[in-house]
């Protein structure tokens, strides 16, 4: 807040503001906090799926 004096709607209309602006950063923080969670659930699930195809591969020249 600035150094003068505020009234009382100039102090409830700040601290609103305030507020807005944090209420904001918490739902970027979170929103990247989910995003970074379902990449490293895409990340595991890919490399499964590359570790099986890599097995069924080996399998197939080995056995067949």
């Amino acid at each position: 807040m600035d150094a003068k004096t505020l009234d009382g709607r100039d102090l409830a209309a700040e601290l609103v503001r305030e507020a807005r602006v944090d209420a904001a950063e918490d739902r970027f923080f979170t929103d990247r906090a989910n995003m970074d969670m379902a990449d490293r659930v895409i990340s595991i699930a890919a490399l499964v799926f590359v570790a099986a195809c890599v097995c069924a591969l080996l399998a197939h020249v080995l056995f067949v």
